[in-house]
């Protein structure tokens, strides 16, 4: 098929976008900013959370703020918002530059290599962190500690710290992972909808095959491209342990399994990012469409996708694509739990403004109102604030069948295994990746592209013993 050479290039860089961590434990059941649609988030009258400042920090603050500025480096326009509501509050003028995030890590790592005293908040998403810590970029944040272990979601806390266990930053945000389905197909193919059983149908990756060939009998696709796995790529369990990278049987079914749908064509070649991929959530596409004009496709069998594999922050782009198909969409697990991306702010180590930095730190993360806040103004982000999580938690969300979708997703995170997480897994996951696509592309055999694997880590990181 002359279509799966040209998906098979961007394979590799499809699979590994962002950190996934999976977790062991099931549950049964960017960065995002507001658009006109409300029907993701609940009023504010809704919830019970107090409106009065945690720990005292609105009257501890002007001491803190008085005549001081800040500049932040930032990867998205989020910050901007959260910027302006405490300029309102303090009087604090703030200076938000948004960096692409090609750019991000060259930019930081050029100026506070240097010790630049230029920027005061500085972010990174979790791939990122490890190294950012190690290299000695993000300030001590111990002063937030306390009350970030009570106040904010586990995985997000252990996140924030470094291999010391010292916390040098915070996010607003907890982004975990779901398979997101069409309850409209699950009806007409299985005979019901109930997110549960759903969650069944994709439990493994052996399930997830058969439900593949399911889906493709009824004449859809269980998902838009084969890289929607990568989330699951670890498969439950570290890439390095003691110094030795880990190839569990797990993680060579992973490989199997998106070798298989590719190969039976069980996906419908619509990449992530690409025409066809958004146009897939509103309703058919042609099967070949791919990276393509979809206007220029023509004469092709028609499809629709069944799922997509997302974090939470891809449940608001299915929604907001989804047009006449809004309201016909559900959440339920995968194989395991897992994240991907997130906003981690904290304080550059070279500022001349840290108490202010770290005031505006503990305002966008362990501030109630700030998280009630950014919960109706972004229109669905899921905030790391647990109480907030509690207080939202029976909102029926209309655009996925009147799921309880802030419940979902507050024990999809409550399952995040962080501790498997290394400063390895991007470089790796990519490796991994490329294996893959080889296998795919018929480049090379299963064995070869393994071996390949194995000697690309070790001439990566020579410190990393591999047992072949």
């Amino acid at each position: 098929m002359k279509i799966k050479k040209l998906l098979a290039m961007t394979l590799a860089g499809v699979m590994t976008l962002s950190l996934a961590a999976c977790g062991n434990g099931k549950t049964d059941s960017g960065s995002n900013t507001a658009d006109t649609n409300k029907a993701d988030t609940p009023a504010a009258s809704s919830t019970t959370v107090s409106d009065a400042p945690a720990d005292g920090e609105i009257s501890d603050r002007d001491k803190a703020v008085n005549g001081e500025s800040l500049v932040i480096w930032t990867l998205a326009d989020d910050l901007k918002q959260f910027a302006q509501r405490y300029t309102d509050q303090t009087g604090v003028d703030i200076q938000v530059e948004v960096i692409a995030p090609a750019d991000y890590p060259t930019k930081l790592t050029s100026a506070l290599g240097a010790k630049s005293k230029e920027v005061d908040v500085i972010v990174g998403e979790p791939q990122m962190l490890l190294n950012f810590f190690e290299a000695g970029f993000f300030s001590d944040l111990s002063a937030l500690d306390a009350d970030a272990k009570e106040q904010i979601v586990d995985y997000v806390y252990e996140a924030g710290k470094d291999e010391n266990g010292v916390l040098r930053a915070l996010s607003y945000q907890v982004t975990p992972g779901a398979i997101i389905y069409r309850r409209d197909l699950a009806k007409e193919i299985f005979g019901t909808d109930d997110p549960d059983k759903m969650s069944a149908k994709f439990k493994d990756f052996d399930t997830i095959l058969k439900t593949a060939e399911e889906v493709k009998d009824a004449g859809y696709r269980i998902f838009s491209d084969s890289g929607n796995l990568r989330w699951y790529a670890n498969a439950g369990s570290a890439w390095v342990e003691d110094g030795v990278l880990q190839v569990s049987d797990a993680k060579l079914g992973y490989m199997d399994a998106a070798v298989k749908l590719y190969e039976d064509e069980l996906v419908a070649f619509a990449p992530e990012w690409s025409a066809a991929w958004y146009a897939s959530m509103a309703g058919e596409l042609p099967l070949n469409a791919g990276w393509s004009d979809l206007a220029e496709v023509s004469g092709e069998d028609m499809t629709q996708v069944f799922s997509y594999s997302l974090p939470s922050w891809g449940a608001l782009i299915v929604r907001d694509n989804a047009k006449d198909n809004k309201g016909k969409f559900g959440i339920c697990s995968g194989p395991c739990s897992y994240f991907g991306g997130g906003t981690f702010i904290g304080v550059s180590e070279y500022s001349e403004h840290k108490d202010t930095a770290a005031d505006f730190v503990r305002f966008c993360t362990l501030n109630q109102d700030t998280a009630q806040w950014w919960l109706e103004t972004s229109n669905g982000d899921v905030v790391s604030n647990k109480a907030v999580l509690e207080a939202n938690k029976d909102f029926e969300n209309e655009s996925f069948g009147n799921q309880k979708t802030y419940e979902f997703y507050t024990k999809e995170a409550q399952n995040i295994d962080y501790s498997i997480v290394t400063k390895y897994d991007d470089t790796i996951g990519q490796f991994w990746g490329s294996s893959i696509e080889a296998i795919q592309k018929g480049d090379m055999t299963r064995e070869e592209a393994i071996e390949d694997f194995y000697m690309q880590v070790e001439m990566t990181f020579p410190e990393i013993t591999v047992n072949r």
